[in-house]
């Protein structure tokens, strides 16, 4: 049996490929990340043992189900952020056979499944899913106390977060969960929940300081709102018994003038006369 060249190169590009598979048992991620609110989120993968690869790509799942390229390289070159990502993603490790990259101050917005790719000659390609999870409190806010409605006022606290804020209010290091609270919320479109409690309080028990406490996960935030006491308002059935009063004080004092200026012009007239007799 006589063997050419090209049965040679034959074996040798099958021997290549079966290499390159036995030692591309498949790629190594680091897993699934949680990160929260404005901090720093690593993410990583590696295909240990491969032989053939030229080119790694990083890319981010959009909502619309299409692939965003972030960053890619080759085993001869640096690599590429695209500009959308300028600043925001760092490549701390770029091989052809590991790669990391971190994605700084992470918002809401950052929250997507990110795809490591690894384009390997001449088996194909391997790819492998990490999803970050982004978790914490945004902001919380607060609005002057309403005008008193009666002996009661109104405090309001709103918490933007995920999971779901839960609002609880304190008086020092007492928690008012006797008094009355109404909590709603609304679902956003970046995926967070804006929760907003309104608390009903007795004019007659402040005048200090009352904390809104909101929290989400593992992170909390407080905001303090000052209520100060009002004076006690007179009632409306006071208010008209002062008006009669003035009023009933204002006609007698307007009948007893008419009376003594009535009797002073009588008096001058009898004099007068008295006088014209004599």
């Amino acid at each position: 049996m006589c063997w050419t060249e090209e049965n040679t190169m034959l074996d040798y590009s099958v021997f290549l490929s079966l290499f390159t598979l036995a030692c591309s048992a498949g790629i190594l991620k680091r897993g699934d990340v949680n990160a929260s609110l404005g901090e720093d989120a690593t993410l990583s993968c590696a295909l240990p043992g491969a032989v053939g690869v030229k080119q790694v790509i990083w890319q981010q799942h959009r909502d619309d189900g299409t692939l965003r390229t972030i960053v890619t390289f080759t085993e001869r070159s640096k690599p590429q952020v695209d500009d959308a990502f300028a600043g925001k993603v760092h490549v701390t490790v770029a091989s052809v056979h590991t790669t990391t990259i971190v994605i700084k101050n992470v918002t809401f917005a950052d929250e997507a499944c990110y795809v490591c790719t690894f384009s390997v000659y001449p088996s194909g390609t391997e790819r492998e899913t990490a999803c970050l999870t982004v978790q914490g409190l945004s902001e919380i806010t607060s609005q002057p106390p309403s005008k008193p409605k009666g002996k009661d006022t109104v405090v309001s606290c709103s918490a933007t977060g995920k999971p779901t804020p839960v609002i609880t209010w304190w008086s020092g290091e007492k928690e008012l969960s006797s008094y009355l609270s109404e909590t709603s919320t609304v679902q956003n479109e970046d995926g967070t929940v804006t929760t907003t409690s309104n608390l009903t309080i007795p004019q007659s028990h402040f005048s200090e300081n009352v904390k809104c406490v909101a929290k989400s996960g593992s992170i909390e935030r407080s905001k303090n709102i000052t209520v100060k006491k009002q004076l006690e308002r007179e009632t409306p059935v006071a208010s008209r018994c002062y008006v009669f009063s003035a009023v009933a004080m204002i006609g007698c004092f307007v009948v007893v003038s008419c009376v003594a200026v009535l009797y002073h012009r009588k008096r001058k007239k009898h004099q007068k006369h008295l006088i014209v007799i004599a």
